[in-house]
């Protein structure tokens, strides 16, 4: 090859839009191009002249190429960069070329971090968009169910309160009082008929929710300091007799607004709030903490609240926010997460969850920062 064949095939080398590296089974480097040192942030010549002499930070780089001798095709590694905060996430192939340099090795690679996050975040959306219409198409379905049970839990209550009050009549007659098996009887079916309501009561409160989770009532947005409303909640949970003993850290953050139905959001810190309070047997601890984030595009914060409860297994976590699902049996309903879901969708916002069993959980509602100006132009 030609002196100017050489300069041409090596400037060639150094315009590829991927990093290349030619190296001797052995670990020495044939050809480096001048891409791969960028990808790679590799300051200037001279390069190491051995694999083996590589800087610190491209040790499992140099360690995976010395290893293989096979050819790799499309397969991923993460570096950890000097001065980057974040590890870098490198796309690579492999291959041996036998006729070059007594088989000599080949890396083609290139930075695919962007990639990387671009997929987990379309990830994130599709699976957002599938508990969506999961819930879309059961509200529907609620709604329905909600409705023909509401008449007839009406009269039920109606008729049992006639009930009630015509045997509370029969028990307060001279006669009744005075035979003592009668009043024994009567005051007896005083008591059923006391059970009868309080279940026909719980059964109203389920047909109200399912009403709620299936038509969420209009919202009445108004900016409102986030952190402020957040302090406000706490401070009523710590003065329920109930729930006093559990303890709450709230960290400051970024003092910010949110446009939001204050009744709404309320019920959303109550239901999470009042599910770490039972995880933990109402004596655990609770952190809140924000962070600035975004949301679509759109600057938002992201409130964190975490318990130090048992944590959630996987196969929870993967229906915690479907309707009907509890992990509190007879005593759950398994409907707060659900509409708390839907009220943070009415927000234009987000609630996430994270846990791992025995580590606690962690539930993250994002929501889109108000700003002022913004929303005038709007």
């Amino acid at each position: 090859m030609s002196r100017d064949e050489l300069a041409i095939l090596n400037n060639l080398f150094d315009t590829l839009p991927s990093g290349l590296l030619i190296f001797e089974p052995e670990g020495t480097v044939i050809r480096f191009n001048q891409r791969g040192k960028e990808i790679l942030a590799v300051q200037g010549p001279p390069f190491p002249e051995r694999i083996q002499d590589f800087p610190e930070y491209l040790k499992p780089l140099g360690q995976l190429l010395l290893s293989e001798t096979g050819d790799v095709h499309r397969a991923e590694m993460t570096l950890t960069f000097p001065n980057k905060g974040e590890p870098v996430i490198i796309g690579y192939s492999l291959k041996c070329v036998p006729e070059m340099c007594d088989a000599a090795r080949i890396l083609t690679f290139s930075d695919i971090t962007q990639v990387v996050q671009d997929r987990l975040m379309l990830d994130r959306i599709q699976a957002e968009l599938h508990q969506s219409k999961k819930l879309a198409s059961l509200g529907t379905l609620v709604a329905g169910v909600a409705h023909e049970l509401n008449n007839p839990l009406t009269g039920i209550s109606m008729s049992i309160g006639l009930i009630k009050m015509n045997l509370e009549r029969l028990c307060a007659l001279p006669c009744v009082q005075n035979e003592a098996v009668l009043s024994n009887r009567l005051e007896q079916a005083l008591t059923e008929v006391g059970k009868v309501l309080r279940a026909n009561e719980k059964a109203s409160v389920l047909v109200n929710d399912l009403l709620a989770y299936s038509k969420p009532s209009q919202l009445v947005l108004v900016p409102l300091p986030l952190e402020n409303l957040v302090r406000d909640i706490v401070n009523a949970f710590k003065n329920h007799p109930q729930l006093s003993q559990l303890r709450f850290q709230v960290e400051d953050g970024t003092p910010h607004s949110v446009l939001c139905d204050r009744v709404k959001l309320e019920q959303v810190f109550y239901n999470l709030f009042k599910n770490a309070s039972d995880a933990t047997g109402g004596t655990g601890k609770i952190t809140v903490r924000f962070t600035d984030t975004q949301l679509n595009g759109r600057a938002a914060v992201a409130i964190h609240v975490r318990d130090n409860g048992p944590g959630i297994d996987a196969d929870s976590l993967s229906r915690i926010f479907d309707p009907f699902f509890t992990t509190k049996g007879h005593c759950g309903v398994g409907l707060g997460l659900s509409i708390s879901y839907r009220t943070l969708e009415q927000h234009g916002g987000l609630l996430s969850v994270t846990s791992e069993p025995g580590c606690g959980a962690e539930f993250t509602l994002t929501l889109p920062i108000y700003l002022e100006e913004a929303h005038n132009k709007q």
